[in-house]
């Protein structure tokens, strides 16, 4: 419902979408690229003039060689888990990190070490267990 008002407004609009448009690339109409532009200026305000930090710009768009050669075309996928109660999708590296996070605070002091080392080398590993 929202994003059909921003549409109508014409905050922004799928880019090409009259030859069927690309997905992830939008268009901005005068009141979005104001949205845009005014975020911008905040953000640059609080990480370069307060953070100190020095602004880069680079592209948006990526080649495929690049993405082949970092692995991730091969290798990228996240197994996902969903919640049967509320419908929600979770990654599943990550619920395993917060569930080995909170053991750790909860008995981490009245662990011995071997198993304490145990937890984290499971929390550490996570993000590169497979589907099984």
């Amino acid at each position: 419902m929202c994003e059909d008002l921003l549409k109508r407004k014409f905050f922004y609009t799928p880019s090409f979408e009259i030859y069927g448009g690309v997905s992830g690339f939008y268009d901005f109409g005068p009141l979005g690229s104001a949205m845009k532009n005014n975020l911008e200026a905040y953000w640059r305000k609080h990480f370069i003039l307060e953070e100190d930090m020095l602004e880069l710009t680079c592209t948006c768009i990526t080649l495929s060689d690049v993405l082949k050669t970092s692995g991730h075309v091969d290798k990228f996928e996240d197994y996902m888990v969903k919640d049967v109660k509320n419908g929600q999708c979770h990654r599943a590296d990550k619920l395993i990190c917060d569930a080995i996070d909170k053991i750790i605070k909860k008995k981490g002091k009245k662990m011995k070490a071997d198993e304490l080392a145990k937890y984290e080398k499971i929390a550490q590993d996570c993000e590169n267990y497979s589907g099984d």
